[in-house]
């Protein structure tokens, strides 16, 4: 068992919050599951949890196993397992979240960068192959989607190919940095500092303080500012440092703070036009990437305070109403599956809770091929 001290959560707290969430996670388990697979089913879409997701739970399994010494850590194997084997041959992880009916589910960078961490973080805790596995081939896949138009760019899906979404390029190198340290494999690496290069230069570009949420590829802005997706910029940036020279490291890092005080400074004017370009991410109160980006920066009084009243609303949201507290305002698009469900956002949560106490993403890293299997 390991006592957890945070400057985010107290152990209590983190009781009161795991616990619920184990439960219900466990509750959606396919009752046709053989005793050694595990898939969630998500009760919104009737359809097996996305890979990302079922990862994100996952580590909060792997989680409670660090918090309790109990056989969580067989749970969170059996999902990444399971996660694993509905990967996409090429790599790839899909969505079905926002989807046309009679459409395939789509292939997103965003699939993959979102568990990326989770997938690192199962691994470390577990030894388990399969985490290693899924999050390497999810490392070759990306590099198959560099861009023709700039070597630092990433295509973030077949969807969106005619720009360059600034979110899904961290997302890429997210994934790269992490199958780096378990690898060594410079490709990887290389591939990072690229990406990390170009979207380093694009931040003030257009506005001052602001990345958009997307260019075209001749630099002109294609959808404007996006809080969340700034802040999601900031959340999976930073781990990358582990990865990155000291030089580039002390630049990457530099320009994220400052971006994180656009974020703070927007916050409490709420979402419009000007800071949330894109119409489906305005519900500020449930995008967990917004405080995952506060805790990159867990010595700063205002990220400890913000991001500790959001797990207070959370905890306490909990003890009333259970996990409805995580329940997303309800968003559906004619001819679309959901935009989103409970499920999805409790999964997220779960990600960004296993984060903010496993992250180590302020101290530098070296690759641990040799140490891990």
């Amino acid at each position: 068992m390991i006592d957890f001290h945070s400057t985010l959560i107290e152990p209590e707290s983190l009781k009161k919050i795991v616990g619920p969430l184990v439960g219900y996670f466990h509750s959606l388990r396919d009752p046709n599951n053989e005793p050694n697979s595990y898939t969630i089913i998500d009760p919104d879409t009737a359809l097996p949890a996305t890979c990302c997701t079922q990862v994100q739970v996952a580590a909060l399994f792997a989680l409670d196993h660090l918090l309790n010494d109990n056989d969580s850590d067989r749970v969170a194997q059996l999902l990444t397992e399971d996660a694993s084997l509905r990967q996409n041959p090429n790599g790839s992880f899909s969505s079905s979240y926002n989807q046309p009916l009679d459409a395939p589910d789509l292939q997103d960078i965003a699939e993959i960068g979102a568990s990326a961490n989770a997938l690192y973080y199962v691994h470390q805790i577990t030894n388990n192959l399969a985490a290693k596995k899924a999050l390497v081939a999810s490392a070759e896949y990306i590099l198959t989607q560099v861009s023709l138009e700039n070597p630092g760019a990433i295509y973030k899906s077949s969807q969106a190919r005619h720009v360059d979404v600034l979110n899904g390029d961290v997302y890429a190198a997210l994934t790269l940095s992490r199958a780096y340290e378990l690898t060594g494999d410079d490709r990887f690496l290389d591939q990072t500092r690229l990406v990390i290069n170009h979207v380093q230069s694009r931040f003030g570009a257009w506005k001052e303080g602001w990345w958009p949420y997307a260019e075209s590829w001749d630099g002109q802005v294609a959808v404007g500012a996006s809080l969340a997706y700034q802040a999601t910029i900031i959340a999976f940036g930073m781990p990358i440092c582990r990865t990155l020279e000291p030089g580039l490291r002390t630049e990457w890092s530099k320009v994220l703070s400052t971006a994180l005080k656009t974020v703070a400074g927007r916050l409490a004017h709420g979402p419009s036009d000007d800071s949330e370009a894109p119409s489906w991410s305005r519900d500020w109160a449930n995008v967990w990437e917004i405080p995952l980006a506060f805790a990159q920066f867990p010595y700063s009084p205002y990220s400890q305070n913000y991001v500790r009243q959001r797990l207070l609303a959370v905890e306490h949201g909990i003890e009333v109403t259970g996990i409805e507290t995580l329940r997303p305002k309800a968003l559906q698009n004619d001819g679309r599956t959901p935009v989103t469900s409970l499920y999805r956002k409790a999964a997220t949560f779960a990600g960004f809770l296993s984060d903010i106490l496993l992250n180590t993403s302020l101290k530098t890293s070296t690759p641990t091929a040799a140490a891990t299997r």
